[in-house]
């Protein structure tokens, strides 16, 4: 039987991907018995210990760890705790993809939804800045715009409130990748909730905002844009069934291109198949992308699909650190093949690529996602803990976003402009 392997959704960034640990209905301060509890808690270690991809746990002993959290477990007094305490077991193992989630989070990798402040922020120039703004959010109409540093969540310094965080949850898959999700993290709390987020602005004077904290879905998209010099745009945040035909018709528009600007920078993830097939489009035959491998040895080898058109001109793809996952699989297979020139904000991608074949359902209706499948390219490199490292490095500058001046793009375009061929 072909082992089944699609990568599950990451949920470590906050702008067409949930934040972590989003409540569909609000945070649920359900008491439960302390049987139902463990219940919960000993399906959770048991999968993780049957079906964790790493039979060494990464050198954890992940005996210790169910002797350690197993008390605290049946110390908590309702679901919000038991949560927490399920979340800090798993975060021992170093992995962004093995997550537990609260039955009111209404988890659903088909459809990722989550609480947002319609704002994301990371460590510019080494600085706590904001990098987005969503338009229409609360946050825009008070003013707050990118470039702006933060100074304190509900007067709590920033620098504190991301130490607690990061004490709270652990590590993740790497060092990127657990700063990342502090800055995510630092604004979660309930829903409908406010809080108070204070910046310095241009000028050096501190704004003020009361932000609400507003459950939506975050649908993955597909833009496409026609650039100057006959140069062809698309900007891709995730990979899926639902995001295939968008790209095929986003092809068939930039088909004709002498070049052709691929944006990953805000692209979590997604399910292997449609990596597989939006492959397809940059090959002229099916190419090795890199195999999936069970604990147990099954391994299941994954080729780009051969698609009805495909495009043959020369092709850059723009990573950050937010590229994650699906996305990650993508880069190192173009990059492999030689097929596209890549070009990052950050030295590094998350790093953050292993494979989760399905979700379990858990006895108080919970969620589970356990990575059950290790991943190597078709060269035999493995992204996880590591990350993909793009050919060029345009690092984000404050003075840039505030400015409003992407820099990354136009290298890009430059690029394209001087170079008829990817070498």
């Amino acid at each position: 039987m072909r082992l089944r392997i699609s990568l599950c959704l990451l949920i470590l960034f906050g702008l067409l991907l949930p934040l972590p640990f989003a409540s569909g209905q609000g945070p649920e301060r359900v008491t439960l018995e302390a049987q139902e509890r463990l219940a919960v808690f000993d399906r959770v270690w048991n999968e993780v210990n049957d079906r964790y991809f790493d039979r060494s746990f990464h050198g954890l002993d992940w005996e210790a760890q169910r002797e350690h959290f197993r008390p605290l477990a049946s110390k908590t007094t309702n679901r919000s705790e038991l949560y927490q305490v399920m979340r800090q077991m798993l975060a021992s193992l170093g992995d962004a993809h093995t997550r537990v989630f609260a039955p009111e989070e209404n988890f659903d990798r088909n459809r990722p939804s989550g609480i947002s402040v319609g704002v994301i922020a990371r460590r510019v120039e080494g600085r706590p800045v904001v990098v987005w703004v969503d338009p229409g959010s609360d946050a825009a109409r008070q003013g707050l715009r990118a470039g702006m540093m933060i100074k304190s969540v509900d007067r709590v310094p920033i620098e504190a409130a991301l130490k607690r965080v990061q004490s709270d949850y652990g590590s993740s898959s790497t060092p990127v990748a657990g700063e990342l999700l502090s800055f995510d993290r630092v604004f979660f709390g309930p829903r409908d909730t406010t809080f108070q987020l204070t910046v310095e602005q241009d000028s050096g004077t501190d704004l003020s905002l009361k932000l609400t904290r507003r459950f939506v879905d975050f649908p993955r998209r597909v833009i496409t844009r026609m650039l100057p010099n006959d140069i062809g745009y698309i900007e891709l945040t995730g990979f899926s069934t639902d995001i295939e035909r968008d790209f095929d018709n986003a092809i068939n528009t930039v088909r004709n291109t002498r070049g052709l600007i691929l944006d990953l920078r805000q692209n979590g993830g997604g399910f292997v198949t449609s990596v597989a097939r939006l492959a397809g489009y940059f090959f002229q035959r099916e190419a090795d992308l890199g195999v999936f491998t069970t604990r147990k040895g099954k391994a299941a080898r994954r080729q780009s699909q051969k698609m009805r058109i495909s495009y043959k001109e020369p092709l850059v793809i723009l990573l950050s650190e937010r590229s994650a996952s699906g996305a990650e699989m993508f880069a190192a297979a173009m990059q492999e093949h030689e097929r596209a020139f890549l070009l990052g904000t950050h030295p590094t991608t998350c790093g953050c690529l292993v494979g989760v074949s399905r979700t379990l359902a858990l006895p108080d209706h919970g969620r589970l996602n356990i990575s059950d499948a290790d991943f190597r390219t078709a060269l035999g490199q493995r992204i996880e803990g590591i990350g993909v490292h793009p050919d060029e490095v345009v690092q984000l500058r404050i003075a840039d976003l505030i400015n409003g001046k992407d820099r990354a793009l136009e290298w890009a375009v430059a690029f394209l402009e001087r170079r008829e061929t990817i070498q």
